[in-house]
């Protein structure tokens, strides 16, 4: 019953994860950035999106994650909803953090950055 179990799990693990459709847009030789296009949502003059991040090598202890995020279109500006931090890339191990809770300040997205590049690309689908 137990392998049964853990079959039933992983599979289904498995399947959630397949969902994601995670799309690259950048890499640094760091960290590799994608963001799942089935889940931007437009509103208004604001876009949310889900990105996730590789990293090359481990920040304490942390090697994927993946964050909900928010950016105004008008002010240039982004905030996290939410995030959860993982021991393996690709968002699979251990759960290492995660945070529900949004940011109540914004931040610039300043340009250069990928948060700058994911922002621009996904404002464009508001015009």
């Amino acid at each position: 019953m137990r392998k049964t179990g853990l079959v039933i799990f992983c599979w289904i693990g498995l399947f959630s994860f397949a969902q994601a459709e995670w799309v690259l847009y950048g890499d640094n030789g760091k960290a590799a950035f994608y963001y799942d296009p089935s889940t931007v949502q437009l509103e208004n003059n604001r876009v949310s999106v889900w990105e996730m991040v590789n990293y090359s090598f481990p920040l304490n202890r942390v090697m994927s994650n993946k964050s909900h995020k928010e950016f105004n279109c008008v002010e240039l500006t982004f905030r996290y909803l939410a995030g959860e931090f993982f021991d393996q890339k690709m968002l699979q191990g251990e759960l290492v953090s995660k945070s529900q809770k949004p940011d109540e300040s914004w931040r610039s997205a300043v340009e250069g950055t990928r948060n700058h590049e994911l922002m621009t690309m996904l404002c464009s689908k508001l015009i």
